[in-house]
This record gives C-alpha cells, structure tokens and sequence, in this order.
C-alpha cells in the first residue's frame, strides 16, 4: 500500500511560477486543459486504487487467514493433547496448499515447538501474522500461528491496474489530441489572424479591413478592430490637420521665442554678474570691519605702551642728569624698580597687542584664500571672537563659548571663520536693540566619527515663522537701508553647502531666540574653492 502511495506522489504537478507567466496562450490552454483531465483522474485513479487494494487484501488475505487460523484452532486440540502429529501435519498441510501461507507453527505448551511447516517466501509484499492459543477442556495446551504474504494479491493487483491504466492512458491520449484539434481550429487560428491585422494597425497600414471569419465571439472582435481600425484613420486625419497648422504657428512664435530668450539669457548673465560683484563687495566690508575692530582693539595696548614707553624715556634722561651731578643709592634703586615696571607693563600689552596681531593675520589669511588645512574648531571660533571683541563689547552683548577641544577638522578655516562672523553679525544686527543686555552662545558637539554638530544661538528677538523659509535668500533682509544688505546669510549659506560640505538650518522663536546649526564633515570635500 505505501508502495502505491509514494508512486502517485511522485508524479510532477508542480510549474515553476516564472515560467508560467512565459507560456504562451495555446500552451497554457493546453496546459489547463490537460491538468483539468490529468488531474481528477489522477485523484480519483489513485482513490479507487487504493480502495481496490485495500478489499483485495482482506479479501484473499487476512479474510482467508482467520479462517485458516479459525479451522485449526478447532482441529489442533485434538491431535495435539494426544500428540498424533502426523494428523495435525495433515491438517496444516491442507492449509499450506495456498501459495500465499508461508508458515504454520503449532506450539505446545509443555514441549514447546512441535510442527512448523514452511513454504518459499515470494519477493515483496509483507507479513500478515495471525495467533489463537489451542484449548482442551478450558485449558490452553498450546498456541498455532499462521503467517501469509500479500505478494501475489499485490502483484495480481498490479497487473490489472497497468492494464486498467493503460485504457485510461488512452482514453485520455484520445480526448486531449481532440480538444487540442477543437482549440486550434476554433481558437488559435482566430487569434492569430487578429494579432496579424493588430501589427497591421500598429504599423500604420489602415487601409484593409479586419474581416471576421466566422459570426461568434472571435468575429465580434475582429468587427470591433475594424471599427477602431475606422476611428484611427479619422483621427489621424484630424491630427495632420491640427499639426499642419500648428507647424504654421509654431514658426511665427519661434522667432519672437529666441530674441526674447536671448535677452532674458543676457539679463540673468548680468544679474549674476551683479550678484557676485555685490558679494565680494559684501565680504570686503565685513574684512574692513573686521580691520577696524582690530584696530580699535590695538589702541589700548599700543597707547599704553607709548605712555610707559616716553615715561621710561623721561627717567632715563633724568638719570643721564643725575649721573653728571652725583649719582644716589636711593636714586638708583628708584630707577631700576620703575624701569622693572614700566618693563613690565611693555610687555603684557606687546604680548597682548601680539596675540591679537597674530589672530587677525591667520583670520585676515584664511578669509583672503582658499588655504585648506587643519585646524581646531575651538582655535578658529575663539581667534574669530577676538576679532570682533570690540564690536560685541560696544553691543552690551555677552558671548559664551561651549567648544571641546580635540575637535579637528581638515577643512577651510577662512570659510568657517566667515562663517561664523556672519552668524555673530547677524545676530548682533537683528536679535537686539542698543538696550539690550543679550547673551550669544557657541557649542559644538561631535554627531558622529565623521561629523560634528556647531550651534550659534542667541535670546533676541527671534525670527518670524513667516520669513524661516527666505531667510537664506539672496537680498532678503528686514532691515533694508538700517544696514542690512541681505547677502550675508546668503553667503554663510553658500560657504557652508558648497565649500565646508555642510548643511545648515535654523530654529527659531519669536521673543525667545534662535539657534543656527551647522551639520560639518571633520574632512571637507576635495576641490571645494573660494571665490
């Protein structure tokens, strides 16, 4: 039986889903059609099969072997209680006249085994065993056994299943060759012809008609192509007409089209031209104010140095004098201790009126060129806030600086300090009014191994929700005349997407503040340039 079973399950039912959608449509009605007839006979086949099997087996095995097991266990008490064994071998070699019983075993109870009669065992099939203990006189003297194979019931069965198959095969082979003949002619065919006039029309050719072969669906279609074949020619005519006329009227315009292209071409030319004029004008302003501020800052300690300085002077032509007139310990002593001093106060402010000096070239450098190297983030941000100290300080605005140190970036510093004076003017310019007493802050944090977030914010004014989206506009201010230009967030905008590799966007809140935050690679793109 599971023989069987594995065979049936075996047959390949299965279609790669790929391929199927491939198929064209006579194999896939053939496809269809065959698995719509293989496929319950299949089923039903192998159900009646089964079922046949099944009823041969118990009736020709298992039927027969309780009834060979029935007659002994009346037969053998007998026999066996007085031990006439070659009466019990009569009876089971009566028995063993079927071929399908392949051993009979009588057992007594007290000796043991005493007749086992055995037949060749038949290839295939299996086992069928059957037992009944052996009573005299309510008391169990012994046992029989009966073994049978179903080989020859199943290979009986076998042959009359081929042959049964094979007058389905074909009956099957039969019905399929006639409905592949059915589908040719009334189906294939048809649509062939169809496809043939669909290229026709396809190509343009609308001259012939599609004519219907025969009055059915097939013919239906085709008088329904021809009727479209009938619309597209109208169509088409109706289109040659339209484009014929508007070939007309294209060429009257063209002409119009290309002078007024050529001067618009020449006006945005000259606007750009304007632009870039306006914002180098723009970025020599802020380094003119970035000069002025520093000289500004410069005055206090210079000034001091030339007032210690003609001071130290004055003492030393006194000495001179008194050394002529007689020269004291005390004077002496006097002498040396203010020189000490005056030395003293020379040299913070050389040193202070240095290091300003000194941020102001490297601010002044980096913003005059295109100079890529690498540089602190802290030391950029902080010689920047020197440089506009006094402009901050003369604003009653206070900065605070929350940069880490070890932030490295292999960029262009004169970008980023522009960058950053923009922002401080801007909000120097906008956030607050000469009584206020605002604070700007600088943080930076690092987002990731390859960038770090840098925050300018302040607590002015803020900026309304209606202008966020314009504000990075060229020539866009609020303060037109007031001294705004409205290009200076238009260039930190440009420095920081083209030449730092950033992005930058802004939050903001009006009458609580707003906050710049700059998105920067540690490693600006290759090739980026200043203007």
């Amino acid at each position: 039986m599971k023989r069987f079973g594995a065979f049936f399950q075996a047959l390949p039912l299965t279609l790669d889903k790929g391929r199927w959608r491939t198929l064209s449509l006579k194999r896939t009605v053939m496809l269809g059609i065959s698995v719509g007839i293989l496929l319950p006979a299949a089923v039903v086949g192998t159900y009646l099969a089964v079922d046949s099997y099944e009823r041969e087996i118990d009736l020709q095995v298992t039927s027969l072997l309780r009834q060979y097991v029935g007659m002994l266990e009346k037969t053998i008490p007998l026999p066996l209680w007085q031990m006439d064994i070659m009466l019990a071998n009569s009876f089971v070699r009566s028995i063993m006249t079927n071929p399908s019983v392949v051993k009979i075993s009588v057992v007594d109870a007290t000796l043991g085994s005493v007749l086992v009669v055995e037949n060749p065992r038949p290839r295939g099939g299996t086992i069928v065993r059957e037992e009944r203990p052996i009573v005299w006189s309510d008391r169990v003297i012994g046992r029989v056994s009966i073994e049978m194979s179903t080989a020859q019931v199943e290979q009986k069965f076998l042959r009359n299943l081929m042959g049964v198959g094979g007058a389905l095969l074909l009956q099957l082979v039969a019905s399929i060759v006639l409905l592949v003949l059915l589908v040719e002619l009334r189906l294939m065919r048809p649509l062939r012809r169809l496809q043939q006039d669909a290229d026709r029309l396809s190509k343009g050719e609308l001259t012939l008609p599609v004519i219907a072969m025969r009055e059915d669906e097939m013919g239906e279609l085709a008088l329904g192509m021809d009727r479209m074949r009938q619309k597209l020619g109208h169509h088409i005519e109706e289109v040659r007409d339209l484009n014929a006329g508007l070939e007309q009227r294209v060429a009257e315009r063209t002409l119009d089209l290309n002078t007024a292209n050529q001067e618009l071409l020449n006006a945005m030319a000259n606007l750009e031209i304007a632009q870039n004029e306006i914002q180098r004008a723009e970025r020599l302003a802020a380094l003119g104010a970035l000069v002025a501020g520093v000289a500004h800052e410069l005055n206090t300690p210079i000034g001091i140095c030339i007032t210690v300085a003609s001071s130290l002077q004055g003492m030393s032509h006194q000495l001179t004098r008194t050394m002529q007139s007689g020269m004291t310990r005390s004077g002496l002593n006097s002498y040396v201790q203010h020189a000490n001093e005056a030395s003293d106060i020379l040299m913070r402010n050389l040193e202070a009126a240095a290091t300003l000096i000194g941020s102001f070239k490297q601010v002044a450098v980096d913003r005059t060129s295109s100079q890529r190297r690498r540089f602190s983030l802290q030391e950029v941000a902080r010689h920047t806030l020197q440089t506009i100290g006094a402009t901050i300080r003369r604003a009653h605005v206070t900065v605070t600086d929350d940069l880490p140190e070890g932030v490295f970036l292999d960029s262009y510093p004169g970008a980023l300090g522009q960058v950053l004076s923009n922002l401080l003017h801007n909000a120097l310019l906008h956030a607050f009014d000469e009584n206020s007493q605002g604070e700007i802050s600088l943080s930076a944090h690092r987002v990731s191994p390859e960038q770090v977030e840098l925050v300018v914010g302040d607590n002015g004014f803020g900026i309304p929700q209606a202008n966020l989206t314009r504000i990075f506009d060229p020539f866009f201010t609020t303060r037109l005349g007031l001294g705004g230009s409205g290009l200076g967030l238009n260039i930190v905008y440009n420095l920081v997407t083209d030449v730092l590799g950033g992005t930058i966007r802004v939050e903001s809140e009006v009458a609580v503040g707003t906050r710049f935050i700059l998105l920067l690679p540690l490693v600006a793109p290759v090739e980026a340039e200043l203007e």
